[in-house]
C-alpha cells in the first residue's frame, strides 16, 4: 500500500473515531440536557405547587383581615353604644343627685321658714352662700325677706345677689 493510501486510511480512521467520539459526547450531552430538562420540569412543578399554596394562604389572610375588620367595626359600635349608655347613666345620676339635693334644700327651706327670722338668718349666714340662696328660693318672698333683713348687710347682699340669680334660672 502506498503511503498516501495509508495516510488516507489513517485519516479516515481518525475521522471515524472523532465522529464516534462526538456522537458519544453528543449523546452524553443530550442525555445530560434531557436530565436537566426533567429536573427543571420537576422544579417548575414544585414552584407551581408552592405558588398555589401561597395564593391560597394569601386569600386566607385577606379573608382573616376582612373578618378582623368586621370584628373591629362591631367592637367599635359596641364601645360607642356602651359610651352612650354610660353618658346617659351619668346624666340620669346627675339629675337624680340634683333632685335629691333639691328635695333636701326644699325640706331645709320649710324648716327655716318655720323658724324665727333672726335664728334662720344666723344659721343661713354661717352656711355656703349658694346653698343659703337656694334655700331662700324655696321660701315665700315675705319669709325670705324677713330672714335677709336680719342678716349682716354684706352677707345679706351676697346671698341676695345669688338668690336673685337662682330665681331667674
Amino acid at each position: 500500500m502506498k503511503k498516501s493510501s495509508k495516510n488516507k486510511i489513517l485519516l479516515m480512521i481518525l475521522a471515524l473515531f472523532f465522529i464516534l467520539g462526538i456522537n458519544r459526547s453528543y449523546g452524553q450531552n443530550l442525555s445530560d440536557i434531557n436530565q436537566k430538562i426533567n429536573e427543571l420540569k420537576a422544579l417548575e412543578k414544585i414552584i407551581d405547587e408552592k405558588s398555589a399554596q401561597l395564593k391560597s394562604q394569601q386569600q386566607d389572610i385577606i379573608n382573616q383581615r376582612k373578618h378582623l375588620e368586621q370584628n373591629q367595626n362591631a367592637l367599635k359600635n359596641q364601645l360607642q353604644n356602651l359610651n352612650n349608655q354610660i353618658a346617659q347613666a351619668k346624666k340620669e345620676l346627675e339629675d337624680l343627685q340634683k333632685n335629691i339635693v333639691s328635695q333636701k334644700i326644699q325640706k331645709l327651706a320649710i324648716i327655716y321658714a318655720q323658724a324665727k327670722p333672726s335664728a334662720a338668718a344666723q344659721e343661713l349666714s354661717n352656711m355656703d352662700p349658694q346653698i343659703a340662696a337656694e334655700i331662700l328660693t324655696y321660701m315665700q318672698s315675705r319669709q325670705a325677706g324677713a330672714i335677709i333683713s336680719k342678716m349682716d348687710p354684706k352677707t345679706a347682699a351676697n346671698i341676695f345677689s345669688l338668690y336673685l340669680k337662682s330665681k331667674h334660672q
